[in-house]
C-alpha cells in the first residue's frame, strides 16, 4: 500500500496570481492621478494531493471480462489556510464537504479517509497495491477530485470541485460543483441568500433567454433542435459569481445530451437585479456586505 500527501505552500497561487499580503497599506505613494492607496489581501493556501492504486478483486463478475481490473483514486485540493483576517472555518468545512463528503476531522484525515473508502468498495474488494503494472492487459477505473479557486474579489472567493471518473461504462464523465464564499458573512452563497423569494420564474426566463443567445436561436423549440432538454430547464443551485455575471452551471445530462458537455449560462446581474436580495446586490455592485 502506498499513499502520500504532498504539501506545496506557494504553488497554490498558480490560478490566482494576485494573492499576497494583508489588507493594509504597503508604503503608499501618491501618483499623478492622486491615487494614494494600494490594498493588499493576504491569502495563504496549501495544495494537498494524495493518490492510491487498487486491484479490484471480484470486479470481473460485474464487467463480464477476464482482464484484471485496477482502480486509481486521486485527490488534489487547494486548501485555504488564511484569507486576510477573516474567519474561514465555514469555508474550510464547506469545501471539505463538497470535495470529500466529510466535515469531521482535519483535511488530511478526510483525504486519507476518502482513499480508505474508494469508489467501488461496495461492489467488490478494493485491495491497495503499490502500482499498476505497465504494459499489462487490464482495465483501469479511476476517480479524480480536484478542488481549486477559480475567481476572487475582496468580497468573495469561488472554488470549483471537479470530479472526473470512469467506472467501466461507455465513457468517463466529469462533474463540476461550485462554492462561492462571502468573506464578511462567513458563509457559502446559496439560493435564499442570493435571490428573493418568488423569483424562480423570472430567473428561469433569464436563463432561457441567455441560453438562446448562446446557441444563436430565438425559440425554445430551436434550443431543442440543438440537443437541449427544454422541458428540463431549471434554476440551478450550482451557481457562482464571475465578474458581473451570475453563472448557472449544468453538468452533462442535466439539461442536454452528453454530447453537449457541461453548460455554463452567464446571466448579467443587471438583467435580474430586481430579483436579487440586498446582500447579493451589494456583492455584485462591489459595495461589500
Amino acid at each position: 500500500m502506498k499513499h502520500y500527501i504532498a504539501l506545496i505552500f506557494s504553488a497554490c497561487a498558480l490560478s490566482i496570481g494576485l494573492f499576497s499580503c494583508n489588507m493594509q497599506k504597503d508604503n503608499p505613494k501618491i501618483n499623478q492621478s492622486g491615487i494614494s492607496e494600494v490594498n493588499n489581501f493576504e491569502i495563504n493556501q496549501i495544495v494537498k494531493t494524495a493518490q492510491r492504486n487498487y486491484i479490484c478483486n471480484g470486479a470481473n463478475a460485474f464487467f463480464d471480462d477476464s482482464l484484471r481490473i485496477y482502480s486509481t483514486s486521486t485527490v488534489a485540493i487547494q486548501w485555504p489556510v488564511k484569507m486576510s483576517e477573516y474567519n474561514i472555518s465555514a469555508l474550510q468545512d464547506s469545501l471539505k464537504a463538497l470535495a470529500l463528503g466529510q466535515t469531521d476531522g482535519s483535511i488530511d484525515e478526510a483525504i486519507i479517509n476518502a482513499l480508505d473508502h474508494p469508489q467501488g468498495e461496495d461492489l467488490y474488494e478494493m485491495e491497495p497495491v503499490d502500482s499498476i503494472p505497465l504494459n499489462s492487459k487490464c482495465m483501469i477505473l479511476y476517480k479524480t477530485v480536484i478542488a481549486s479557486a477559480v475567481t476572487f474579489s475582496p468580497h468573495f472567493i469561488v472554488y470549483q470541485v471537479l470530479t472526473s471518473m470512469y467506472d467501466g461504462g461507455a465513457h468517463g464523465i466529469g462533474l463540476s460543483r461550485y462554492l462561492t464564499y462571502i468573506f464578511k458573512l462567513n458563509k457559502v452563497l446559496d439560493i435564499p441568500t442570493a435571490f428573493k423569494p418568488g423569483s424562480e420564474k423570472a430567473l428561469l426566463k433569464a436563463i432561457q433567454d441567455q441560453l438562446m443567445t448562446q446557441y444563436g436561436v430565438t425559440s425554445l423549440s430551436q434550443l431543442g433542435d440543438n440537443g437541449i432538454f427544454t422541458d428540463q430547464l431549471y434554476v440551478s443551485p450550482n451557481f457562482y459569481i464571475h465578474g458581473y455575471d451570475i453563472v448557472f452551471h449544468y453538468n452533462p445530462y442535466d439539461i442536454a445530451a452528453f454530447s453537449e458537455g457541461s453548460i455554463d449560462i452567464r446571466v448579467p446581474y443587471q438583467s435580474v437585479a430586481e430579483h436579487l436580495t440586498p446582500t447579493m446586490l451589494a456583492i455584485m455592485e462591489r459595495e461589500g456586505v
